[in-house]
């Protein structure tokens, strides 16, 4: 059974890839943790209106004033 061939080229370039990621501001180019949590809040959030829930706070009832008393 022979052996795969690989280029080398294609083993430098994965070997370059996991140098880079090593190296602040050189990490690839993906989902951030901030992109992802957002996706999530985004999915969240959609799933509890669709079980009736609402984001827009709840309407304050209007406040009825009571009758002053007389000093």
């Amino acid at each position: 059974m022979k052996p795969p061939a690989i280029v080398f080229a294609e083993i430098y370039l994965q070997w370059l890839d996991s140098f880079r990621a090593m190296l602040p501001g050189f990490a690839p180019p993906g989902a951030s943790e901030e992109v992802i949590r957002r996706k999530q809040q985004i999915a969240a959030n959609q799933e509890w209106e669709d079980e009736g829930g609402s984001i827009k706070p709840a309407p304050t009832p209007e406040v009825k004033h009571a009758p002053k008393i007389p000093f």
